[in-house]
């Protein structure tokens, strides 16, 4: 999976389903039909990659007039003629994701904790990330409800979902007034954009899986091997599968 919000380089990265052009003031993403083959000779498809992206857009466009959580910038998205879809966004620059902000020191000349990698720097930021997203993300995104799940009509469940039920489609499901909260559903320490200097939060991105959905699905983690866990954990995935349907 390619994942989206920043880069450190210009240029394209291609996968089987995907394929990010990031230039020196945008980044650019879209959905490829299929093409890669498995050992049978058989195409390799993945579910909700057109949806994905859509998805991606309208969250963007939701948090970024509802909210004041830091996200990129959209300037467009749409469809092919071929029935891909695609999506643009302001490029942001200064940043490093959460989960490498260890790779070495932050702090400037004078003031470095080491010379090599910096786990009093991953402190601090990890830190910095969980303050912002009790004091502010969650906050905020549970201020915004809805009776139906999914978001626009379309649900595009969390990754850890589709990982235990590869069900094709999930109907929105409409329950009392404003029960469901939005859910960035993906919310990990590489969706998270830490300026690399002042080691705060700069950017919030991956809102391909977000929408509305039980508060119980406001899972979230700075700590990978917290976020494996959430696919791991097989009985709870049923828990909340069950509670789509």
């Amino acid at each position: 999976m390619v994942t989206y919000g920043y880069e450190d380089k210009e240029g394209e990265i291609r996968t089987a389903f995907e394929i990010a052009i990031t230039t020196k003031t945008t980044q650019h993403k879209a959905n490829i039909k299929p093409w890669a083959t498995n050992m049978k000779g058989e195409i390799i498809s993945r579910l909700y990659d057109k949806e994905r992206i859509l998805n991606h857009a309208a969250a963007l466009q939701l948090i970024s007039t509802k909210t004041t959580i830091p996200v990129p910038k959209l300037l467009g998205f749409g469809e092919h003629p071929d029935g891909t879809a695609w999506i643009e966004t302001e490029r942001t620059h200064g940043g490093i994701w959460l989960d490498l902000v260890h790779d070495q020191c932050r702090m400037p000349p004078g003031r470095k904790h080491t010379d090599g990698e910096c786990r009093e720097c991953e402190s601090i930021a990890e830190a910095n990330a969980i303050r912002y997203i009790k004091d502010e993300i969650l906050p905020q995104l549970e201020s915004l409800r809805s009776d139906t799940t999914g978001l626009n009509g379309v649900v595009v469940p969390p990754l850890w979902i589709m990982g235990y039920d590869t069900k094709t489609y999930w109907p929105p499901k409409k329950a009392e007034a404003g029960e469901y909260i939005f859910c960035h559903s993906n919310l990990h320490a590489h969706s998270i954009l830490m300026h690399a200097e002042t080691l705060h939060i700069l950017k919030v991105v991956d809102w391909d899986h977000a929408g509305f959905f039980p508060p119980e699905f406001q899972r979230w983690t700075v700590k990978r091997p917290d976020y494996e866990e959430l696919f791991m954990n097989k009985e709870r995935c049923k828990e909340l599968s069950d509670m789509m349907v």
